[in-house]
C-alpha cells in the first residue's frame, strides 16, 4: 500500500501550501514623500495651514499657524522641487524652557524644527533645522541656519500673511505663508497681541502713500492752473 501512503502524503503538502480559510493575505506598503518640479522656484500650489503647539502640562509655550514648503534643488535633473507639508500627516514634539523652547514637526521623510529664544523683552527664531529623504531619487536634503527671525515683543504674537523664505542650505530652502507664531508666556493658549511684519506692512502703506503723493499732485496742479488763469483775466492796465 506504498502508493496510498504517498498519495495521502501528497494531498497533506497541497493542504498546507494553501492558505487557512478566513486568513487575509496582507501586503504593506510604504508612503514616500513625492515631490512636484517647478523647473524654477515658485510654489504653484500652496501649502495648507497647519495648526501646531508644544505644552508645558496644559499651557502652551509655543503656538503656531502656518503653511510651510520644502524648496529643494534636484541634484540630477538641476531642477527645483518642492513638497507641501500636509497638516494631517505630522506629528508635533518640544520642549519648553525658561529662555528656550523647541517645536519640532516631524512628516514622513523628514522634519522642520524651529528652536525659540527669549530675552529680557523680545523671543525669536534662532535655530531652524530641516532634513527631507526621498527614495526614489536616493536623496537626504538637510540643512540648519542660525539667524533671528521674527523677532517679537514678550506676551505679543508675529503675524505675516506673506512668503518668508530661509536658505537652509544650499539648493534647500523652507518656505512659510499665512505665519502666525507666539513663544512663551502665552496666556489662556491664544495668541497675543498681534505684531504685523514689515512685509504686511509696507504693502499696506505704499498703496496709501502712491495714493496721498498722487493726490498731492493733483492739488498743485489744480492750483497752478487756477493762478495761470487769474493772470491771464487781468489783460493789459493803462500806464
Amino acid at each position: 500500500m506504498n502508493w496510498q501512503k504517498l498519495l495521502l502524503l501528497g494531498w497533506l503538502l497541497v493542504l498546507g501550501g494553501a492558505s487557512e480559510p478566513g486568513t487575509p493575505q496582507h501586503q504593506e506598503t510604504t508612503v514616500h514623500p513625492q515631490l512636484s518640479s517647478t523647473g524654477h522656484a515658485k510654489v504653484t500650489t500652496p501649502a495648507a495651514t497647519g495648526v501646531y503647539s508644544v505644552a508645558n502640562g496644559t499651557e502652551d509655550c509655543i503656538k503656531a499657524s502656518l503653511g510651510l514648503t520644502i524648496i529643494v534643488q534636484n541634484s540630477k535633473t538641476q531642477k527645483d522641487e518642492y513638497l507641501n507639508i500636509d497638516p494631517n500627516a505630522t506629528k508635533t514634539l518640544g520642549s519648553c524652557g525658561i529662555w528656550q523652547s523647541t517645536l519640532n514637526i516631524t512628516f514622513r521623510g523628514g522634519f522642520i524644527r524651529f528652536t525659540f529664544a527669549k530675552t529680557a523683552d523680545v523671543y525669536y527664531v534662532y535655530v531652524i533645522e530641516a532634513s527631507l529623504r526621498v527614495p526614489s531619487e536616493g536623496s537626504l536634503y538637510y540643512g540648519i541656519k542660525t539667524v533671528r527671525l521674527f523677532s517679537t515683543p514678550i506676551g505679543s504674537s508675529f503675524k505675516c500673511l506673506s512668503k518668508q523664505t530661509v536658505e537652509v542650505d544650499v539648493n534647500f530652502q523652507l518656505v512659510a505663508v499665512d505665519t502666525q507664531l507666539q513663544a512663551f508666556d502665552i496666556v489662556g493658549n491664544q495668541f497675543g497681541k498681534e505684531e504685523e511684519c514689515a512685509v504686511d506692512r509696507n504693502k499696506r502703506l505704499i498703496p496709501a502713500m502712491v495714493g496721498l503723493s498722487l493726490a498731492g499732485l493733483l492739488v498743485i496742479v489744480i492750483a497752478t492752473c487756477a493762478i495761470y488763469n487769474r493772470k491771464s483775466n487781468r489783460g493789459y492796465e493803462r500806464i
